[in-house]
């Protein structure tokens, strides 16, 4: 997953690669839902580009979500309506802000300090890792619609941030199984999340050591020395244990 964007290229390149990302993802997710006749779980997708701003039909403790293309952030809205990579209009997108996903390979990308310009957490994977997360938060709602259950029932507390990691932490897998993946790409993106790990627990995401450990579950199974590769249902029953405990 290296190589294919420098920071000569990113501002052309990187919409298409957060397209490729998210027909990756499709492809991944869409066989095990089918297999267990849940329907299809691709999300719609909201790229917002250089100069757009897009306005979400979410909120947060400050009111509607208004995502410019360089918001230091990506989100998923389950009211949002967009295009899936189908061309069919469904309801639940994945919101990615381009700019800011640009900063990932000019090094702008959460820069607060002189270790933070070095660019630990710079690279395709690190990016990918991102929309994956998102991307897991979309496979929850998914498996709510499919269960016609409301988002009451959905993952409690920091483990509806967890459970998205660990998804994430499932198609990581299934690259690193294509021989897609190097021990820089994994580092890099391990860099990212103790980045934004909370402080403290609980205030809302997860610390950036309960982080770890969901994307690691995601990846490896139970634990490292497992050896293993990590499945969905591993994910559920650790951060969804009302329904799959």
């Amino acid at each position: 997953m290296t190589g294919a964007i420098t920071r000569d290229n990113a501002q052309q390149k990187v919409s298409g690669y957060l397209t490729s990302v998210l027909d990756d993802l499709d492809s991944t997710w869409t066989p095990w839902f089918r297999e267990l006749g849940w329907g299809d779980p691709a999300p719609g997708r909201v790229l917002v580009e250089a100069g757009d701003t897009y306005r979400s039909g979410c909120d947060d403790a400050d009111g509607a979500i208004v995502v410019a293309s360089d918001t230091p952030n990506a989100f998923f809205c389950g009211v949002d309506k967009a295009r899936d990579g189908a061309g069919t209009r469904v309801e639940g997108s994945v919101i990615l802000p381009v700019e800011a996903f640009v900063g990932i390979w000019t090094g702008t990308f959460l820069v607060e300090g002189p270790l933070d310009s070095i660019g630990g957490f710079q690279g395709e994977f690190t990016a990918a890792t991102v929309v994956a997360h998102e991307y897991g938060h979309a496979v929850v709602d998914r498996i709510l619609r499919a269960g016609h259950l409301s988002d009451s029932r959905g993952p409690r507390g920091e483990n509806s941030e967890l459970i998205a990691d660990c998804l994430a932490g499932n198609w990581a897998a299934t690259v690193l199984r294509r021989d897609e993946l190097s021990v820089t790409d994994i580092v890099q993106a391990v860099t990212l999340i103790q980045k934004i790990g909370d402080p403290q627990p609980g205030q809302g995401h997860g610390t950036s050591a309960q982080r770890i450990a969901a994307i690691s579950r995601g990846f490896f199974g139970g634990s490292v020395s497992d050896g293993g590769q990590g499945q969905p249902i591993g994910c559920l029953a650790e951060y969804w244990p009302e329904e799959f405990g």
